[in-house]
């Protein structure tokens, strides 16, 4: 990093992107779908309009254009990565004391500790919005993801641009593609396999949430959780800057002009690893949240790309709860409770193996993740057990395993 100072360029970056996509998040075309009862709304269910698909489709538009323009090189995200992310930090604090200031004298907070502290880190206000879009929502899909995909991407455009230029002082000439029939001409991709990996990587967890986002609504966070320091600063900054290590250590490798080289087959092995932990727990997900979504009759049937085979159950089996709520047994969720959480973690660690083992630094997401799903894992069984009692308990010895099957 050249430097870690905010620069009015870094703030108009950073908050123009915000801006734009609350501005396409409350515009744009898309289905609505109701979410969870609250209970401290007597039982109403919240409205969410899941756009996302047509939010990220004008995104990618628009960075093409931009970036083929002129006007904006994706470059110049990784090119002011310390500055965005500096503005990045100073912004989630700034929404963090805000939202909590305007709940406590809106008279709005919710399940409140008595500390002052505890309740800005862990938030005041369960479901703060601004016109028709829920901020909880859509800080958590719009911002990180997408900000990640498009580190990942500056970054590999970047070690494109860095190997045709040694390229051609070597001499070497530039290979050119001609797509369809020869009506456009562009230059050989020339960016290394391990940076197109992680951008593949960045590329469908973006993708993944977009396409699916009806299903958000029932998740946890959204439910449950508040909007305070702890998710609104994870999101703003800490997963875009922190998950995209990886994507940054390989381009500096290449700006050192000691660019990371593996064999073929342990690149390819690689390949198959994410995209085999992909489909676990895209189709996981999709199977959960919608049963849920079935058993409320706000189930909504998509064809955005892709879906994936099994990701929907039919007649799955579960365990009916004195509480009415219904823990499903089925599909994924009859090997491991938490098979998601484990394809999520097999995923992170194919990140790290990417980069090879000269370096830790790759490797602290999958380890912090670790620590992190562990500690939620925790809180979920202690929460499930109280609520559900002894029908949790037949929900256990039904699913005995919590991440792997016939280990743990």
């Amino acid at each position: 990093l050249r430097t870690i100072f905010p620069s009015w360029r870094a703030i108009k970056i950073y908050l123009g992107f915000n801006a734009f996509q609350y501005v396409t998040a409350a515009s744009l075309p898309g289905v609505k779908v109701l979410g969870l009862p609250v209970p401290s709304l007597g039982g109403k269910q919240l409205e969410y309009l899941c756009n996302g698909v047509a939010t990220w489709y004008v995104d990618l538009i628009l960075i093409f254009v931009l970036h083929e323009g002129g006007y904006f090189p994706i470059t110049s995200v990784v090119d002011e990565i310390g500055p965005i992310m500096s503005v990045a930090m100073i912004w989630g604090v700034i929404v963090t004391l805000a939202t909590y200031v305007v709940g406590v004298v809106s008279g709005k907070t919710h399940r409140m500790s008595g500390s002052i502290l505890y309740d800005i880190f862990m938030g005041a206000v369960l479901n703060p919005r601004i016109g028709n879009v829920d901020l909880k929502m859509w800080s958590e899909i719009r911002i990180p993801w997408k900000l990640l995909f498009f580190i990942s991407l500056s970054a590999a455009v970047k070690d494109h641009e860095i190997n045709v230029a040694r390229s051609v002082d070597a001499g070497i000439p530039t290979q050119v593609w001609h797509l369809f029939g020869g009506l456009l001409e562009m230059n050989a991709i020339q960016t290394s396999p391990p940076l197109l990996f992680m951008t593949l990587a960045h590329f469908l967890y973006v993708n993944a949430c977009m396409k699916g986002e009806e299903c958000i609504p029932t998740t946890w966070d959204i439910f449950y959780e508040k909007w305070g320091y702890m998710l609104i600063f994870w999101n703003f900054a800490g997963v875009p800057f922190s998950y995209c290590y990886s994507s940054l250590y390989l381009l500096n490798r290449s700006l050192d002009n000691n660019p990371i080289d593996h064999s073929t087959v342990y690149i390819i092995s690689l390949f198959i690893i994410l995209m085999a932990a992909y489909y676990v727990w895209d189709t996981a997900n999709s199977q959960k949240n919608r049963f849920r979504m079935q058993q409320r009759g706000t189930y909504i049937k998509r064809n955005t790309f892709p879906q994936l085979p099994w990701g929907t159950l039919h007649n799955p089996t579960f365990v009916q709860t004195k509480h009415g709520n219904k823990l499903l047994t089925g599909g994924w969720w009859g090997i491991a409770r938490k098979i998601h959480y484990t394809a999520d973690l097999v995923m992170a660690l194919s990140w790290g193996l990417i980069t090879g083992f000269d370096s830790f630094i790759p490797y602290f997401y999958v380890c912090f993740f670790t620590v992190v799903l562990v500690h939620r894992v925790g809180r979920d069984h202690i929460h499930c057990k109280e609520k559900y009692g002894v029908d949790f308990e037949e929900y256990c010895r039904q699913v005995p395993y919590i991440f792997i099957p016939f280990v743990f």
